[in-house]
């Protein structure tokens, strides 16, 4: 009796101690008690500037390039639509198959060109906190044109991209908590040590949380654009897919391209979806955006994100913008996204508990004739009354 309670308290321990940390991401103390993939926060893989990562078709047409590094199983869809799957991967070229059009995306585009088509369950008159929440993961991240450097320790230039945007914001009547946290170095470990400044900021209810970063290609024509007579850099939308809140970031992510577009054409390049989680766990309306490249002109990434901050707050249904709009609908309820990251949490403690239970007994045998034994004994107590001396 004794052994199988020891035993209980160990597995009870254990799950305890399971769940402490892939809440607190397996970091440092003090991050945020949320949902969190510790292991495919890790799969970030370092963007190495100057590193380029080319994906084309199967006519060897291009459908894009960038310097994080694209995996089996990545998805891209294109401002107009287009979805393609990476399906092989050589070196730093990959090859990727047309999977269609995304119906989701055109629905956006068609609610947008004719409002009186509402797209179903997703305009909400509940009112949202007016304010929005802006950081920066690799915070050394620079514009070498206009910052002289490709990379600023604890003071990159993004953080004036940043700047950009609150300003943007501002304007449109809508509350901006810009936090300019350094998180370097820019490793694979960046995301982690920015999930407390992700979840700081979460913790004053912004109605999004937007991470913001440049690509790493040495190419400055890829981005460049002139936009409503203005010259700028396109944007790159990047969604995380080993994260529970995928589905929620990716219809998200799709109904802010399709309205950015529809008011600053081509703005927005293209939503990427790739191995990783970039914090997406903690909220449905995380955006991860790129502002153009590395040899980009600062000034350029400014204006593109200048457009998004005059656009965004529509989308949300904020600021003066969103005022006579009503708001994005709130993905955080009935959504696969939720269910999943709950039933994600749910597997890792069964699994990680089943494992140390067989580990310690010495095989799946005598851990099964364990946990009869504990059931059959302890479990008649719960259920048959004691009998009184």
């Amino acid at each position: 009796m004794k052994k199988c309670r020891s035993l209980a308290i160990s597995v009870i321990s254990l799950l305890i101690i399971c769940t402490v940390f892939f809440v607190n991401g397996g970091s440092k103390p003090g991050y945020a008690a949320m949902p969190n993939l510790p292991l495919a926060n890790s799969l970030q893989t370092l963007h190495e500037d100057g590193r380029v990562f080319t994906i084309k078709n199967k006519k060897d047409k291009l459908v894009s390039k960038m310097s994080r590094i694209v995996s089996v199983g990545d998805k891209i869809i294109t401002n107009k639509g287009e979805i393609f799957r990476v399906d092989k991967v050589k070196g730093e070229s990959a090859t990727a198959v047309f999977l269609g059009t995304d119906g989701s995306f055109k629905a956006w585009q068609e609610n947008l060109s004719n409002p009186s088509v509402p797209v179903l369950n997703q305009v909400s008159k509940k009112k949202k906190n007016n304010k929005v929440g802006i950081y920066h993961t690799h915070s050394e991240e620079s514009y070498i044109p206009s910052d002289g450097k490709r990379s600023i320790p604890g003071n990159g230039g993004v953080f004036k991209v940043g700047e950009t945007l609150a300003a943007s914001f501002k304007k449109q009547g809508v509350e901006v908590i810009h936090e300019k946290a350094d998180h370097g170095p820019r490793d694979k470990n960046a995301y982690n040590r920015s999930r407390r400044t992700a979840s700081a900021l979460l913790r004053k209810n912004p109605a999004a949380i937007i991470d913001i970063h440049r690509d790493g290609i040495p190419d400055p024509d890829y981005y460049n654009k002139t936009i409503k007579g203005k010259e700028a850099t396109q944007l790159r939308l990047v969604i995380g897919r080993q994260n529970p809140n995928k589905e929620s970031n990716k219809d998200f992510a799709r109904k802010v391209m399709a309205e950015v577009n529809q008011q600053y054409p081509e703005l927005i390049k293209e939503i990427f979806i790739g191995k990783g989680n970039y914090n997406q766990d903690l909220s449905p309306t995380a955006l991860l955006v790129e502002a153009g490249t590395y040899t980009n002109e600062r000034e350029r990434a400014e204006q593109a994100i200048r457009f998004l901050g005059d656009a965004l707050p529509g989308v949300l249904g904020i600021g003066k913008a969103g005022a006579q709009k009503g708001s994005y609908g709130d993905p955080k309820t009935n959504t696969p996204g939720g269910w999943l990251a709950l039933l994600t949490i749910l597997a890792i403690i069964v699994i990680g508990g089943g494992a140390y239970l067989v580990i310690t007994s010495g095989g799946f045998s005598a851990a099964r004739e364990k946990i009869s034994k504990y059931s059959s004994k302890e479990f008649s107590h719960i259920f048959t009354p004691r009998r009184r001396k």
